[in-house]
């Protein structure tokens, strides 16, 4: 499973190598560099975003546990259909006798959070966009608060407990609460702002004002990658995503920089994916040697 992750990790980079290859002769060579940085943090983030919502349902994971469930299962967002990155999350965590239906909640709920917090910081943001962004995505003002809704605890619990029933499963044995999805959507507008800073610097790598592009980089970050998550069956938004971005930071650089700039956004989290994900899977190795050896 995780050769065929890494196999469409890596055909997401090879497929547009010709477009990244010009977008990285066009920008500045330090901001090339300096973009991990809030792309690495952002993913670190993320990571504890997942940790807090498997705790608030009963299961709290050690942070190098939790690291390579996550970090591992998320290259399945790269595989076409919306499940790759649960289903990997469900085999990792065999060791933990963490419940099938635990990790499908906790892997629906992210999905939900990230897109709720995604429309909304990017909704209170778009007058910075530009009127054509609000006119193209001012649809999204309608859906915000159904999503709301939704996530509300005393609509949630009974709702996954009866979908659970429909399939014939065991409840949940403990539902979201307040507390624990009021920290999640926290900590999940810190990852939109920090995959905002990554947009940032690469639009200070084009030469544009810092301070006329931070609101544009961050809200039209959040708002596209919301709705690349609404998009269904394509794998990691691919196309929706640069689409929506490009229209935003259309208003501080020409159309054809802003797709330099999305492309190099998404390159740059792809990267980060592959290395945080060998990453874990190195020391899962390393450890598993190091067990055997001590067996022995």
């Amino acid at each position: 499973m995780i050769v065929v992750l890494l196999g469409f990790a890596v055909w997401a980079i090879v497929s547009n190598r010709h477009g990244l290859a010009e977008a990285v002769r066009q920008m500045q060579p330090w901001a090339l560099g300096v973009t991990f940085v809030p792309a690495v943090g952002a993913m670190v983030v993320s990571l504890f975003v997942w940790r807090e919502l498997m705790s608030d349902l009963g299961f709290r994971l050690p942070v190098p546990a939790a690291a390579r469930i996550f970090f591992i299962s998320q290259l399945g967002k790269y595989v076409p259909g919306s499940l790759w990155s649960i289903l990997t999350q469900i085999e990792l965590s065999r060791d933990h006798q963490i419940p099938k239906r635990t990790n499908v909640t906790v892997g629906a709920l992210a999905i939900a959070v990230s897109i709720t917090t995604g429309l909304s910081l990017g909704a209170l943001l778009l007058p910075f966009a530009g009127a054509e962004t609000i006119h193209r995505y001012w649809w999204i003002m309608l859906i915000i608060p159904v999503f709301l809704g939704i996530l509300h605890p005393r609509i949630l619990g009974p709702a996954l407990n009866f979908g659970l029933r429909l399939i014939r499963r065991e409840p949940l044995p403990r539902t979201p609460s307040w507390p624990g999805l009021s920290r999640v959507a926290g900590l999940q507008l810190v990852v939109w702002s920090m995959l905002g800073l990554q947009v940032w610097v690469l639009l200070l790598g084009l030469g544009v004002p810092a301070g006329r592009s931070l609101a544009v980089a961050i809200g039209g970050y959040a708002l596209a990658y919301g709705l690349g998550q609404l998009a269904i069956g394509l794998p990691a938004g691919a196309g929706v995503r640069e689409a929506a971005l490009t229209a935003a930071l259309s208003t501080v650089v020409s159309p054809a920089e802003a797709l330099t700039v999305a492309l190099l956004a998404r390159g740059t989290l792809t990267v980060v994916d592959l290395s945080m994900a060998g990453l874990q899977y190195v020391i899962g190795v390393r450890a598993r040697w190091a067990t055997d050896a001590d067996a022995a």
